[in-house]
């Protein structure tokens, strides 16, 4: 038998190259996958009655339930058979297929009443899960059934379909009111049993007509209102819907559904040539002349950019072809040529004036390029004969014309987001519908109440000791002294404006904020010959290039200060410029520049803070004593790390269909390692692309962590470390707990054995992942009708601990931040090492202590401040690479290469940037 060469999956082969690792150069086991013991609760003080959006889930009975494999598949006219069950990364195509697979299976069931039972007796996914009630095993592996009669206006062209069921091999039978699958052992979790709870209350969703479902329990009502955007998208009004595990205040563990209200924006399903000219009033103008576009227009590129790889469907043919447009231009209709089948070369336009009868309206604007699937040919598409194709939701970075009518749509204040979700949990028929009935179950009808409790509020210590208390996470300091004042003797403004007061404005900005930074005790000299630019100019990026390299050799300056018109785009490329030259700059908007000559305080206040932190400086330390005064919260010898992750989009397949490499994910880190404890300083490193497993990256970050430590402490190691983990899903603890925590733990005592200093303690560490990205809320028990949104949400300082907690994890919710706009989403911290004795009370503290060390606006943060900062520096390090790319068409994989040129960590011992927060 010839040999078939099966493609590992990436995962598999990052655990093959990490087992290699830990045996090869570590010499080291892989870790164990057990959670630590569930720790003690604190005591009950303080506390206060909560509403959360979680409903509980009661089973009455033990019933069988049987779960099978599916895969259902039509053919083509062409006799190609295409798979309905296999999923696909576009909106579009996984939506339609769902469609087709829904009408499928129902005639399937209508037509088999005898094996299948009623249709709310079956539990399908529309995709490749299928759960029953009636145990559907013959003899056979496998059963076929064709399914004719399909539906012409689903599946039009397509008499029948293939339906294959196989009984799953593991795990075949689910019992309901069997928790015994909850384990501390992550590597052996039984899923089937929350998979059946999804499947279950997602299928009056997934089985109604008026529906479309996505995955991660998402549904939208085709009935709901929508509102328009910018840029020809709007926002769609749904549903998340998640099955979680509680421990249910001290009784039995259940499930609980937690339902939440879904904001998602949508490409509008419109001609797709009308969607481009809304990106912008040029691309509009410039389409509607009918003139051809400059070579390397960017506006125009940029606009096309927005359009590529959606899927969109043709207007001018008898039956609808749908398109996914792999790229839009730079190629016009006028210019784009291809080949007729009897050799004759034609242009796109003539092609379509001579077999439609008719010219195109706009042959000189760009036109869509589909690839052939495993072929280097293309073909062109007017993209003033297609339409966009709906239900395909906007990915990536949204345009900032949309960002700010998104954020006044989505912030739904408390109580009516608990009306709309008590709303959706009837329209969804949460717990009245047959299929949850026909398995002895319940669901509660009314959110689920819950106990939390309040924490005491740290004190902000600025210079002469002026202490001012936080209230309601948030704190005025008029008159102080920055603690640790920094300062720039020989600095400078560049200002990039095309206004012809911009002079006037930047001088008059400057004189403000120069007095301003000196009365918080800044020895700020005068700007050296600020400088206007005109972004108007073409070689703007030359320019800026050229104005940083001469402030670095020729004028030796530690500093720029940058003011950019409200529409310029140079951010990213400026940050970039800072880490080639070695040079500190902060950027600053027109707009706020106004602002701050008006009588903006609190605004010029921030900027000053900033500058502050950027240059060397704090702002404040924070004075936190325990409930019972006896001690610091925060310790002097406890070293507090952020990790966060940043990854870039994925490239599109290539001719042959073969995707790209990826440029490289980046982590973020940040840590209290120098001499003042408040301080936090940090870098990014990189790594292979979209793996949020940080195997070969901690080792180097952790030393050098400890490196910066010792040179700050006097050669001590801390006495512990705690590390605040940014993101991590539950299917990602075994990862984490299998290589990254015994890469840490080996670290840690490679550090300390090649440590030229007797050191005081063993370092021990703690390591919590915290979680933004879930859907369960919080609410006050009574809220007070027509309140502004901080009266309404829950204040700083309110901690959940218990009920709604895992029923074998150690997790606690922390709600640190005052929320001004919408419904607050409180953090959720699960630990997964904790060698260093800490109580749950103690991790807590921190979480809520640490979010008051921001520096920059006198605000709570709602993650621990070395969390909140290693996001910024995973963020920084993904633009730096961006433009560095760009700038050097170097290979997108090279990490090393990356690591060597970009981080901080690589630039000489005694640059500033080692001991300051450039990213502030």
């Amino acid at each position: 038998m010839a040999s078939v060469d099966v493609e590992l999956r990436e995962k598999t082969k990052i655990r093959q190259e990490a087992d290699r690792m830990f045996k090869e150069d570590y010499g080291i086991d892989v870790g164990s996958t057990e959670m630590p013991a569930k720790m003690m609760k604190p005591a009950a003080q303080n506390t206060m009655s909560l509403v959360t959006n979680l409903f509980p889930v009661k089973t009455h009975q033990q019933m069988p339930i049987y779960r099978w494999d599916v895969d259902i598949t039509i053919a083509g006219k062409n006799g190609k058979t295409f798979s309905l069950t296999k999923k696909s990364d576009s909106d579009a195509v996984a939506v339609n297929r769902k469609l087709k697979t829904r009408s499928i299976f129902k005639r399937l069931v209508a037509a088999h009443p005898e094996k299948f039972g009623k249709l709310e007796e079956n539990y399908y996914d529309l995709e490749s899960m299928l759960f029953t009630l009636k145990d559907l095993s013959t003899d056979q592996e496998a059963q076929d059934f064709v399914v004719d009669g399909l539906d012409a206006k689903i599946i039009p062209g397509i008499a029948s379909a293939n339906v294959i069921l196989k009984k799953v091999t593991d795990r075949y039978q689910v019992d309901l009111t069997d928790f015994r699958h909850l384990t501390r052992d992550v590597a052996n979790v039984d899923l089937s049993h929350k998979q059946f709870l999804e499947v279950v209350t997602s299928q009056y969703p997934l089985m109604a007509e008026d529906y479309v479902c996505y995955p991660g329990g998402v549904s939208f009502s085709v009935k709901e209102k929508t509102t328009p955007l910018a840029e020809g998208k709007y926002l769609g009004h749904g549903v998340q819907k998640s099955v979680r595990y509680i421990e249910n205040d001290g009784r039995s563990p259940c499930a609980a559904v937690a339902l939440d209200l879904k904001k998602t924006v949508f490409h509008s399903e419109i001609n797709a040539l009308e969607y481009l000219k809304m990106q912008n009033t040029y691309v509009k103008q410039l389409i509607e002349s009918k003139q051809r576009a400059k070579d390397n227009d960017m506006t125009l590129k940029t606009a096309c950019q927005r359009i590529k790889g959606l899927r969109a469907y043709t207007q001018h043919t008898k039956r609808q072809r749908v398109v996914t447009m792999d790229r839009v231009g730079p190629e016009t209709a006028n210019e784009a040529r291809f080949q007729l089948q009897d050799g004759e070369e034609i242009t796109v336009a003539a092609y379509f004036h001579r077999t439609y009868g008719a010219p195109l309206r706009f042959p000189n604007a760009p036109v869509a390029v589909e690839r052939k699937p495993g072929s280097k040919d293309v073909n062109y598409h007017p993209l003033e004969l297609l339409t966009i194709a709906e239900n395909q939701r906007v990915t990536g970075e949204l345009p900032q014309a949309v960002i700010s009518d998104v954020i006044k749509q989505a912030a739904v204040v408390p109580l009516d987001r608990q009306q709309q979700i008590m709303r959706a949990h009837r329209d969804l028929k949460i717990s009245t519908n047959d299929y949850v009935d026909n398995v002895g179950t319940s669901i509660a009808p009314q959110m689920m109440q819950v106990k939390g409790r309040l924490l005491m509020t740290p004190k902000v210590v600025y210079g002469r000791n002026t202490q001012i208390e936080a209230r309601e996470g948030k704190w005025r300091a008029e008159r102080k002294t920055f603690l640790k004042p920094a300062g720039a003797a020989r600095w400078t403004c560049m200002m990039l404006t095309n206004n012809r007061l911009g002079e006037q404005m930047m001088h008059n900005f400057l004189n403000k904020y120069v007095a301003v930074c000196r009365r918080n005790g800044m020895q700020m000299a005068d700007p050296i010959e600020p400088f206007v630019v005109d972004w108007r100019r073409t070689d703007l990026q030359t320019e800026i290039d050229a104005f940083m390299k001469d402030c670095t050799q020729q004028y030796k300056l530690e500093f720029v200060l940058c003011i950019q018109d409200n529409n310029m785009h140079e951010h990213k490329y400026l940050k970039f410029l800072e880490r080639q030259y070695g040079l500190i700059t902060q950027d600053i908007c027109t707009r706020t520049v106004e602002r701050c000559i008006g009588n903006a305080s609190a605004t010029i206040d921030n900027i000053v803070q900033k500058t502050n932190v950027k240059l060397g400086g704090l702002n404040y330390g924070l004075e936190y004593k325990s409930p019972d005064g006896r001690h610091d919260v925060l310790s002097a010898t406890t070293m507090f790390v952020g990790l966060g992750m940043s990854h870039s989009k994925p490239p599109k397949p290539d001719a042959t269909g073969q995707e790209p490499p990826r440029p490289a994910s980046v982590i973020g880190f940040a840590a209290n390692v120098l001499a003042q404890s408040f301080a936090f300083v940090g870098d990014y490193y990189f790594q292979k692309a979209d793996r949020d497993e940080k195997i070969f990256a901690i080792v180097p970050i952790v030393t050098r962590l400890l490196e910066q430590w010792c040179e700050h402490h006097g050669g001590q190691m801390p006495k512990n470390v705690v590390f605040f983990r940014n993101g991590g899903s539950e299917g990602q603890f075994q990862m984490i707990l299998k290589y990254e925590v015994p890469l840490i733990k080996f670290a840690i005592e490679e550090f300390a054995k090649k440590s030229a200093v007797q050191q005081q303690f063993e370092t021990k560490f703690c390591l919590l992942v915290a979680n933004k990205r879930h859907n369960v809320r919080f609410f006050k028990s009574n809220i007070t009708s027509g309140g502004r949104a901080a009266q309404q949400n829950l204040q700083p300082g309110v901690v959940v601990d218990s009920g709604v907690t895992h029923p074998v994890f150690s997790e606690f919710y922390v709600n640190s931040h005052t929320t001004l706009q919408g419904t607050g989403k409180t953090p959720r911290y699960t630990v997964l090492h904790n060698d260093c004795g800490l109580t749950l009370n103690q991790l807590e503290h921190f979480v809520f202590a640490l979010s008051h060390g921001h520096q920059i606006v006198n605000l709570t943060t709602s993650l621990p401040t070395p969390a909140y900062i290693a996001n910024d520096y995973a963020e920084r390090g993904m633009a730096v690479l961006g433009q560095f790319l760009r700038a050097s068409g170097a290979p997108v994989d090279e990490y090393e290469t990356f690591n060597s040129k970009l981080t901080f960590a690589a630039m000489h011992p005694g640059s500033k940037f080692h001991h300051c927060r450039v990213n502030a």
